[in-house]
């Protein structure tokens, strides 16, 4: 028989600037699905921060079978 294996989270790391590495905080920012364009608040450099459309759902936890 199989099991169902389920994802655990051990740690939770800070999202950072690709530029400057300073930790970001994607709150401030109206994300959508697809490519955003984001300004980083410490070195003022603007990147592509790209949001899937699982992560958007009401229901994060869930995952299609």
């Amino acid at each position: 028989m199989r099991r169902k294996s389920e994802e655990q989270i051990i740690q939770k790391l800070p999202y950072r600037c690709p530029y400057c590495e300073q930790p970001i905080s994607y709150d401030q920012f109206n994300l959508k699905v697809g490519e955003n364009e984001v300004k980083c608040p410490s070195c003022q450099r603007t990147y592509i921060k790209l949001v899937a459309p699982s992560l958007t759902e009401s229901d994060q936890g869930s995952r299609r079978q």
